[in-house]
């Protein structure tokens, strides 16, 4: 037992480490009355005025007894500050301080610029004083860019604070929207179960045993099974801004949490969907982006308007012409051309049989520029499997006798006639690869899919891509595929492989198909095309969604003979009991939150647009997650190391 003597040690060494009350005092003692930067600009000079905010650079010493220094707000607005008594004299740059001071006209040199305003300062209260490191990262603000361990510096900056903005007028503006068409936001359950829906989950273990077996949560993928079961719960039309789990590999447009804007509609088709969403969409462009922009039927890039809507594309049609299921539509023109028509046939694999071009007009000068901007094109690491052929042509002889670069993978019934139609010139470059038929098109995206993609994005044809967001639905898409089979680099195949018999849902399991394709789930899945419906906006999928399968003997049917799901009751017991008890027609959709608010940001990233990203290995560096656990926590989990 401790004596009086060693607690009232232990409690002195306590007090000594306790800051004196006058150095927190000023700290937490400030005026409530301050203004924000665009509201001091309205008072104009003379004007008394309180700020807060931080010291945006270091102050700098003009003359004896004149400081100027920068003050920033919460917005990331700035304005200058003149000192007189040297109050700025210790500040140093992310102190978070209180000015009081007077608006004062800047002076300017010349005449002709609109006048700006100042702050005389009077008195400021340092209410946090930022260490030495804010001022040693200096060189990163001046980038924009952070480490990402400082992340809430990087916040601050004016264009992350408006991005933040944006992205809460985005979410206001889609609740009114989703209110005013008679949805009702209901929230489902963050702790899920595990079902198998396409990525990898994230588990959440639990204290419980069942069979002598640990117990775990999953969290949701996406809210889809709930959604449903609203419906069958007599939910008419349901919304929720939900979060998603997803344990897969990230890029730009990934991250293992996400938000998404759900919805789902009762006695609705997929029509009744897509045209609730196009609304929510373009009146979301139209107040906080230039608008939104497709296609009409000549392919030229329009307005969408109450009479142009967003143009619909089949599958097919995407996957011929452009490559990809959610083609880039900003550059309609650059299409890829099928040479089957000229009996031109692919020769290297008999499943791969259409051999096809994309040409890239008046695309160089030199071969020297050739080599320099397009060179990119022919770089295998860019492609999932074979390389397209890449040939510039580059003198007149180069225009009868470009097809002999392409005879190792095609063969030429009348290369004359292809020629001439083409009509290639001098400074064009042909593009040249292989597919599957149309009938059997899964290779997503095609090689020349994937060459079209690293065409727009380069900087050699940037300039020529449509300034305009454009807009497309994609629809009629196979509603199973072939599963790959996996590969390695070591393989290094150069066309995918298929197990046999063997099928995936192309969305999910609770899409319906085509009833005019209906006889085919039991003869060729792969060739049934389902009631699914993508929103492609500048080759980004911004959303996808499908009509349901409500009907339990279907939904069955799917689980156990197609998809080969062997108890299927014990997945999705639940959805299909709820099926039998009088389930209505339903069908929805779900938005990419995230991808949205990027895209009216105007920033290729998603991570831009959420406070607190991961990083491309799943970790938050701010807080240091994922973190370990110890042996004895886990074990309450039933968990092992071993």
């Amino acid at each position: 037992m401790f004596s009086a003597k060693a607690k009232l040690h232990t409690l002195s060494r306590v007090f000594r480490d306790l800051p004196a009350l006058e150095s927190v005092r000023s700290r937490f003692q400030f005026k409530k009355d301050a203004q924000s930067i665009k509201q001091i600009w309205e008072r104009g000079p003379g004007n008394k005025v309180i700020i807060n905010g931080w010291i945006n650079r270091k102050p700098r010493k003009v003359g004896k007894e004149l400081i100027f220094g920068e003050i920033r707000d919460s917005s990331g607005d700035v304005v200058q500050v003149v000192d007189s008594t040297s109050l700025l004299k210790n500040a140093a740059v992310e102190d978070v301080v209180q000015i009081q001071g007077t608006i004062n006209m800047k002076r300017s040199k010349n005449s002709d610029q609109i006048p700006e305003l100042e702050v005389k300062l009077e008195s400021l209260s340092t209410l946090n004083a930022a260490d030495k490191m804010a001022a040693d990262l200096q060189d990163f603000k001046a980038k924009g860019s952070y480490p990402p361990e400082y992340r809430y510096l990087q916040l601050r900056l004016p264009k992350f604070q408006q991005f933040l903005q944006k992205r809460y007028e985005l979410s206001k503006l889609l609740r009114t929207k989703l209110d005013h068409m008679g949805f009702t936001e209901v929230e489902t359950p963050i702790l899920f179960k595990s079902t198998p829906e396409g990525a990898r989950e994230f588990l959440v273990p639990t204290r419980k045993i069942s069979q002598d077996e640990p117990t775990f949560y999953a969290l949701p993928q996406s809210p889809q099974q709930y959604k449903q079961l609203l419906i069958a719960s007599g939910v008419d039309r349901y919304y929720q801004i939900a979060r998603c789990f997803r344990d897969e590999d990230l890029r730009a447009d990934r991250q293992p949490e996400f938000t998404q804007v759900d919805l789902e509609m009762a006695f609705a088709s997929g029509e009744d969907v897509m045209k609730s969403v196009e609304q929510a969409v373009v009146d979301a462009w139209s107040q906080l982006s230039h608008g939104l922009s497709t296609l009409d039927y000549r392919g030229k890039i329009v307005p969408v308007t109450a009479t142009q809507p967003i143009v619909r594309m089949g599958y097919k049609q995407a996957m011929s012409q452009y490559g990809i299921d959610k083609p880039d539509l900003r550059a309609p023109d650059l299409k890829i051309l099928d040479l089957s028509e000229f009996k031109v046939i692919g020769n290297s694999n008999k499943k791969f049989s259409v051999f096809e071009v994309l040409v890239l007009r008046n695309a160089f000068d030199t071969k020297e520029t050739f080599d320099k901007n397009w060179s990119f094109l022919s770089d295998s690491t860019n492609y999932n499997y074979r390389t397209p052929k890449v040939v510039p042509i580059i003198t007149e002889d180069d225009k009868s006798k470009w097809f002999e670069q392409f005879l190792s993978i095609a063969a030429f019934e009348n290369p004359k006639l292809v020629a001439k139609a083409l009509n290639l010139q001098p400074g064009d470059i042909i593009c040249g690869s292989t597919r599957q038929n149309s009938r059997s098109l899964f290779e997503n995206p095609t090689p020349l899919g994937r060459l079209r993609q690293l065409v727009l994005q380069s900087n050699a044809y940037n300039g020529q891509l449509a300034k305009e967001d454009v807009a497309a639905w994609v629809v009629d898409f196979p509603l199973f595929a072939p599963v790959e089979k996996e590969t390695t680099e070591i393989d290094n195949p150069d066309y995918p492989e298929y197990l046999e018999d063997v099928v995936e849902s192309s969305h999910h399991p609770f899409t319906m198909v085509n009833l005019r394709d209906y006889s085919k789930l039991e003869t060729n899945p792969t060739q049934a095309l389902g009631q699914h419906y993508d929103l492609v906006i500048n080759g980004v999928e911004l959303g996808g969604g499908s009509t349901r399968v409500h009907d339990a003997k279907l939904q069955e049917y799917i689980f156990r003979d197609i998809l080969k799901i062997e108890n299927p009751h014990a997945v999705f017991g639940h959805l299909l009991q709820a099926f039998k008890m009088g389930t209505p027609p339903h069908a929805g959709f779900a938005i990419g939150f995230d991808r949205m608010c990027a895209m009216l940001c105007g920033t290729e990233s998603i991570r831009d647009v959420i406070p607190f990203p991961k990083s491309v290995t799943g970790s938050d560096l701010v807080v240091g997650s994922p973190s370990t656990i110890e042996d004895d926590a886990l074990k309450a989990y039933n968990i092992s190391k071993k």
